[in-house]
Formats: C-alpha cells, structure tokens, sequence
C-alpha cells in the first residue's frame, strides 16, 4: 500500500540530539561553579563542625564531630575532588533521562516506611527540608532556568522536579561523596544534620551561571513574558496539574497509539526494519515519526478545498463520518483512534456555552486541517505547546471576547474568521502555518489591549487616588486603636478620636509626602490632648498642662475647621473637655495608695477589653474565605459575567488591578463602559453569584481529560 512517511521538522525547534548536547554542554559549567566554591564550603561546614565539639555537652558526639572536624580539615584536597566528581556525575545523569518524559514523584509521595529505620527517615526529612529551603532561597533563579529548559525541550515552562539542576539533586551528590569520603554513619548523620542553607554550597551563583550560558548559546527567552503567559495559561500549571487530575493521562495515549500485534503494515515494516526503526510512533525518533495512507491523506485534502466541513450541522458527527467512509482496510487502529480521540475533542468545544455559536462554527471548519496534523503528529495529543493545539486554545480564548454579541462586523470576529479561512486554504503538511497564524491574532489581540489601556486611564487614576485615601484611612485607624487599647483614654475622648481626629489623620496620611510635617503635627496634638485628660499628681505637671493648654486647643480647632465639624456636638465635645481640665486642677496632689491601686487596675482592665475585642476583629477579618481568595488570586485578563438586578448579564475584562489589590477596574474589550469596584463589593458579587468567573485553562486540555476517561479501544 502506498504510503507518506512523514519525518515532521518544525521551525526554530531543537532536535532531540541537540537538546541533549545543549544540556550535556551545561553539566561542566555546574561543576566549575560548584568546584570555585568548595574551598568555601568546606571551611563553613569545618566551623560547623568545630563549633558542634566545643559546645555539645554529650561526651560521645561532641567526640565524633571533633574527629569529623579533624578529618575534613586535613583531607581538604580529597574532599574538593569527590565532591566536584559525585556532583558532574549525578548531574551528567539527570541531563541524560531529562527529555524520556519520565515522570518524577513528589517527596510527599507515599511510601512503604515499615522497613526503613528512625535515622533513615530523619535523614531523608532533613535532606527534604533542606532541598525546599534552597528551592525557596533561589526561586527566581529557578523559575528562569525552568523556563529556559522547558524552551529548549518544546514544552511547557517544566517544574522544579523536572530540572536536571534543582537543589536535590546537588545535595543527593554531596551525601554520595561524603559516604566516599568518610564511611562513619554517625558522621554521615551529622553532617546532614549541620546543613542549612547559608552553610550548603551557594546555589544561586550556579543558577545565575547557568542561566547566563543558556543565553550564551543562544537560548533566549522573555522570562517576564513566559512568567505572565504561564499565569495566562489558566489556573492549571497544566500538564503537572492535567495529570494530577488523570495520572495515567499520558499513558491512556501512548495505549491508544501503539500498534497492535500484526497490526503494522508489512511493507511499512519491513522498510522500517531495514532502516533500523521501531514500527512504533513512540520508537527512536519519538512521537515524530509516522506514516499515513496517501489516498486517505489525498482524501482529506480535498475535503478541506471543498470546505465541506463549513457546511456541517453536526460537526462532532462528521469527523466518526470520515472512518466509516474509509475502507476499513486503508486505515490502522492508530488512525481511528486519532479520529475518535480527536471528533470528542472537537465534541467538547462544541458543548462549551462560553464560546458563541458563530465561532463554534468557524472552529468546526479546522476539523480537516488538525485531524491530518494530528495524523502526522502525535504531538498534538502529548504536548500543550503544539502550534494546532495553541491555535484552537487561542481561538477559543479569544470567542471569549466577544461574548454573546458576536457579530460579523467585530473586527475580532474578521480576525478569526481570516485565520480560519487562511488555514483552510494554505495547510498541507507545513505545521508552521499554524504558529504563523497564531502570531498574527495573539498580535490582533496585543493592539486591542494597548487601545483598551489607553481607554481607562482616567478610572485608573481616580481609582489610585481612592485606594491611596483608603489606606491612608486604614493607617488612621490603627493610630487611633494603639493608643485607645492602653485603656487610659476617657469615653467620651475615644468617640472623639474614632469620629473626628480620625478624619484628620487620615487627610494627613494622604498627603504625607508631599506635606510631612502635617502628619507629625496631627500626631503630636492627639497625643498632647490623651496626655492632657491624665492625672497630673504633681504640681509641676499641672503647671505644665496650664502651659500647653493654649497652643494645644488652637491647634485642635485649627484641624477641625479643616474637616469642617461645626455640628453642635463641637460645642459639647469642647465642654467636656474643659470640665475634664478644670477636675484635673482641683484633683488633690496625692491620691491614697488604696485609689492609686484602683485607678491602676481600672485602666488594666479596660486594656485588657480593649485588645481581646480587636483581636476577636482580627480573627474573624483572617478567617477561610473561598471568594475573598478568588478575588485576591484575579490576574489582569481573566473574563467575569456580571448579572444586574434586572438580570441582565454582561462580560467584561479585568483591565487593572490597584498595587494593593483594594480596586479592581473592569471594563469591555475595547475598554468601554468601564467601572471601578472595591474588593470587597466585588466578593460580595462573587458571593452571590452576581459575578461569575469564566474560564481560562485550556480547553484542548480540558476536552483531553474528559475525553480520555472512557479511552478508544
């Protein structure tokens, strides 16, 4: 039977022997900048260990840690030399299976401890927690470097357990070498036991070398723009998380795509096996190497000039269509299976009532075009980044956008609608079309933004003058509530201060950097007029209060004439206070120990009051809330529904988010009707289901799940 053999080279991505170099290449750089500090490593763990001899009151282990301390003083040679050997070859190891897709288990990943000894199981903790410490310590080193690697592998930015570099495996290495360099088990445990972080080797100046030989070799990357396009990409971290969801994701596809016994064509293996390849789509050239039938495969071509799928009602339907038509002799298992896996895909978007009926149809004419891509690219199904996958993500996306509303005359909808027709003109075999197109309506997308940036510039800067006076009320109220919880101000002053002098603090706040003298005077006069309404239990002090009792009550008019209190209760307050005074001048000098005691225990308890009821505030401000999370993890871009009172329901993009995340501005595509809302009304909306979050993980990822739960036989 005439067949294509389809050996599949895509733009500007790296062959698997050139991955592979390019990483090999990057293990000696790792070494040299483990081995430049390993001098200093071994004096810090020589400290350590001489500092543990010194102290420790245990006879035996303060003996052990000073005979350690000796051996790796006098053996420093040795110790440098095993190190750097035990590390180049663990990481030479891990770079050579990095690109199998092997999956790695998590260091929480249950396990059968029922064999393992007390100290094996302190040891493996130990060495957990001080790989999670370097993790942390150097996580934006990591994330660069995890972003780079995935580049160079064609996926997904990989995550810290799939670096050929993370910290585990430099500390694994180092435990090997010390296991080399001094067979005691005791000191074994100790020296586990002294590593932390500022002792350990100092990974973030290997990360940093290796993220600059990366773009040394020409790997270059926008980190910045990868971080924001992987938060984009939904709230999966997607294909760890798509597998979290269905573990044995991966492995349901490699089933589905692996010839049966007797199942490869003769001639097609026979030509294989003279050229010493695997009759396996998952064989020594990867998911890259396929064949298809070239009459199937002609077939289908013109199906896509007729555009017959644009014209199909029940486009889920039309795909099973193609393999019943088929001669059932031209098409392998793999091939249906491709078609039925692909035909449930295309069933999922179809069934997704986020995206209009109207785009729903011009997706449903790339049915031809992504089944023969899928036919020569089994890369379609395993990796999110495949160019066909991203086009459909993005279209899908993109309907978004538009809403209920779609019509022909959106430029949006033109874009999509000439991305589609462009695929179903152009495509044969070049897979690049894809990433083309891609291109240009991710571009489409990017110019709609800036306009809609340039839109709701105005709502950002009176939204930014609002959190700005919000916080300046919440610095306010703590000024007040720290001096209230002493207990020693009076009633009728603490209603004062929480109505009125908050008011002017909070003014103060808000313009205390271009006016820093207010905020201090405020301040000051608050802190004058507590102090005034205090016992004054010498003569001295009563003179003074007679002496500041001027300034201080202009003062104190002066500000409430700036906030404008001219109510009658001014007149009441003012009256309160100078009877207040006038009792604090008559008060006799000294008070018996007995009125001492109860004045004391007096101000204690209101104290105490005072603190229990704002930590009860503070509690429940802190307690578990799912939509005051959801509202806090919002990112730029993400789509709400909004329902009003007469249920009408409208979408809308978030556009800005204030610094301190206090106001969020939504507004439409092209950043009309905008509106400004506070946090919390928008978790009260969130909470009552008048706003409603839409969507943004993939939908290819999300078809593949439901898919596969049920996997073509």
């Amino acid at each position: 039977m005439d067949t294509i053999p389809l050996h599949i080279a895509k733009k500007n991505e790296f062959s698997n022997s050139s991955r592979l170099l390019l990483l090999q290449s990057l293990v000696p750089v790792a070494t040299n900048l483990v081995s430049s500090q390993l001098e200093a490593f071994a004096s810090r763990l020589t400290q350590a260990l001489f500092k543990v001899s010194d102290q420790n009151v245990r006879p035996d282990e303060a003996a052990n840690s000073f005979q350690t301390y000796q051996l790796l003083k006098r053996n420093h040679t040795s110790f440098y030399r095993i190190v750097a050997s035990q590390i180049n070859a663990a990481l030479a190891k891990e770079v050579s299976v990095v690109n199998t897709r092997k999956k790695f288990k998590e260091a929480g990943e249950a396990q059968d401890i029922s064999l393992v000894t007390f100290e094996e199981m302190e040891n493996k903790v130990l060495t957990t927690n001080l790989a999670k410490a370097l993790e942390v310590n150097n996580a934006d080193h990591l994330v660069a470097l995890n972003i780079r690697i995935g580049h160079v592998l064609r996926r997904t930015p990989i995550s810290v357990s799939q670096n050929p570099f993370r910290p585990e495996v430099f500390i694994s290495a180092f435990l090997q070498a010390w296991q080399e360099f001094d067979s005691n088990k005791e000191s074994q445990h100790l020296v586990l036991r002294l590593l932390q972080p500022e002792i350990f080797l100092q990974l973030a100046n290997v990360y940093q070398g290796l993220n600059e030989a990366f773009i040394e070799r020409g790997v270059l990357v926008d980190i910045d723009e990868a971080k924001r396009e992987s938060k984009k990409r939904g709230r999966f971290s997607r294909r760890e998380d798509l597998e979290s969801t269905d573990p044995y994701l991966e492995n349901k596809l490699r089933n589905i795509f692996s010839p049966k016994p007797g199942h490869v064509r003769p001639e097609l293996a026979h030509d294989m096996q003279e050229q010493g390849m695997s009759a396996s789509p998952f064989g020594a050239s990867g998911a890259e190497m396929v064949t298809i039938d070239r009459q199937f495969f002609d077939y289908l071509t013109s199906l896509q000039r007729q555009q017959q799928a644009a014209s199909q009602s029940g486009q889920g339907i039309y795909l099973r269509q193609l393999s019943q038509q088929a001669n059932s002799s031209e098409l392998t298992h793999i091939d249906q299976n491709t078609i039925e896996l692909l035909a449930r895909i295309f069933d999922y978007v179809f069934n997704d009532p986020s995206i209009p009926s109207d785009i729903k149809a011009l997706i449903g004419q790339l049915q031809i075009p992504t089944l023969k891509v899928a036919l020569m690219d089994k890369d379609f199904f395993f990796k999110d980044s495949h160019p066909a996958r991203v086009l459909i993500d993005t279209l899908a996306k993109s309907s978004v956008l538009l809403g209920s509303e779609a019509t022909p005359e959106d430029p949006l909808y033109q874009m999509i609608e000439g991305v589609v027709e462009r695929v179903q003109q152009e495509f044969d075999q070049q897979i690049d079309l894809f990433s083309d197109v891609v291109a240009d309506l991710e571009a489409f997308l990017k110019e709609e933004e800036q306009q809609a940036e340039e839109a709701i510039s105005e709502p950002v800067a009176l939204a930014l003058k609002q959190e700005k006076m919000r916080l300046a009320r919440e610095f306010a109220e703590n000024d007040v509530a720290i001096r209230v919880e002493t207990g020693e101000v009076a009633g009728f002053l603490e209603d004062f201060l929480r109505n009125q002098w908050i008011r002017i603090l909070t003014i103060a706040h808000n313009v205390k950097e271009e006016k820093p003298n207010a905020l201090e005077n405020a301040l000051r006069t608050m802190d004058d007029l507590i102090w005034s309404l205090k016992p004054k239990n010498s003569s001295e002090e009563r003179k003074e209060l007679v002496s500041k009792l001027p300034a201080m009550l202009t003062l104190l008019n002066a500000w409430l004439n700036a906030i404008k209190w001219d109510e009658p209760d001014r007149v009441l307050f003012f009256s309160k206070l100078a009877e207040r005074h006038a009792a604090i001048a008559r008060a006799p000098l000294e008070l018996s120990p007995r009125r001492q005691l109860e004045i004391a225990v007096n101000i204690a308890q209101r104290a105490s009051e005072k603190r229990l009821n704002r930590h009860v505030l503070d509690q429940g401000d802190q307690a578990p809330d799912e939509w005051l999370q959801l509202v806090d993890e919002l990112e730029r871009g993400v789509w709400v529904d909004f329902t009003n009172s007469t249920d009408v329901t409208t979408r809308f993009k978030l556009a800005w988010v204030s610094p301190k995340r206090t106001r969020y501005i939504f507004t439409s595509r092209l950043g009309h009707d905008s509106f400004s809302i506070s946090s919390d009304e928008l978790i009260t909306q969130f909470r009552h289901g008048d706003a409603v979050l839409i969507s943004a993980s993939s939908i290819v990822d999300r078809a593949l799940v439901e898919a596969l739960r049920d996997p073509p036989a």
